[in-house]
C-alpha cells in the first residue's frame, strides 16, 4: 500500500514538474483540446460499469521530428450495477450512477501524406492516475435509515490509441479530430480489472 502510494506521488510529481516546463517554452507549440464521445467497459468490467458519455481535454506541446506530448483529463459519467454483495448485506445495488476519472500524459507522433497535408495520423501510448467510484448502500435497520455513499477505487493505467486529425481554415476550430483509444488498470473492482476503449471527437487549438 505505502509503495503504490509512493509510485502515485512521484508520477504526479513528475506531470506537474514536465507541465511547469512545457507552458516555459514557447507558447505557439502550445495547443488546448476538447473532446466528446463514449466509453465502452469491456472485459468482466463490463458486467458492473456499462457504456457512458466521455468527455475529454487536454494540453498538447508539440516536440521536434512530429513528436508530441499531451497532458489530458477524462470524466466519464456512468452507470453502474453491483455485482458481488457488501459484507453483511442481502442486496445488490443496481442502477444507479458513478464516475470514472483519468489524469495523464500521452506521447506520440504526428504523420502525415505530405508536407502539405492538412491531414494526418497520431499514434500514441501514454500512462496516468484513475480514480473509479464505487457506489455503496448503507443500511440502518435500528433506525430504519438507507444512506448511499462512493468508495472511490485509485491506482495507475496505461493507454494505447490513434486519432486521425484534419487541419481546417477556422480559427475556433483550426483541427478538428477523431481519437479512439484503449485503456486498463489492474486495480481490483467487483472482482475484475478496468478495461475499456473510448472514442470521441474533438477540436484543437493552438495560441
Amino acid at each position: 500500500m505505502v509503495q503504490c502510494g509512493l509510485k502515485k506521488i512521484a508520477f504526479a510529481f513528475i506531470l506537474s514538474s514536465l507541465s511547469l516546463h512545457l507552458m516555459a517554452q514557447d507558447s505557439s507549440r502550445l495547443s488546448f483540446s476538447t473532446s466528446a464521445g463514449m466509453l465502452f467497459p469491456i472485459s468482466n468490467f463490463a458486467k458492473s460499469y456499462k457504456n457512458s458519455i466521455a468527455l475529454n481535454s487536454g494540453i498538447e506541446y508539440k516536440l521536434n521530428k512530429f513528436y508530441f506530448v499531451q497532458f489530458v483529463f477524462d470524466f466519464n459519467a456512468i452507470k453502474y450495477n453491483q455485482q458481488i454483495k457488501d459484507v453483511n448485506s442481502d442486496y445488490l445495488f443496481q442502477k444507479t450512477n458513478s464516475s470514472v476519472l483519468l489524469a495523464g500524459i500521452n506521447l506520440g507522433r504526428n504523420f502525415y501524406l505530405n508536407k502539405k497535408s492538412t491531414v494526418y495520423l497520431s499514434p500514441y501510448i501514454g500512462m496516468g492516475y484513475v480514480n473509479i467510484g464505487e457506489p455503496r448502500l448503507q443500511l440502518d435497520t435500528t433506525n430504519k435509515i438507507i444512506n448511499q455513499n462512493v468508495t472511490r477505487m485509485q491506482g495507475l493505467f496505461t493507454r494505447q490509441g490513434i486519432r486521425f486529425s484534419i487541419k481546417t481554415k477556422f480559427k475556433a476550430l483550426q483541427t478538428i479530430y477523431f481519437d479512439g483509444s484503449y485503456w486498463a488498470s489492474k486495480i481490483k473492482i467487483q472482482n475484475s480489472t478496468p478495461k475499456a476503449v473510448t472514442f470521441v471527437v474533438g477540436s484543437k487549438m493552438s495560441l
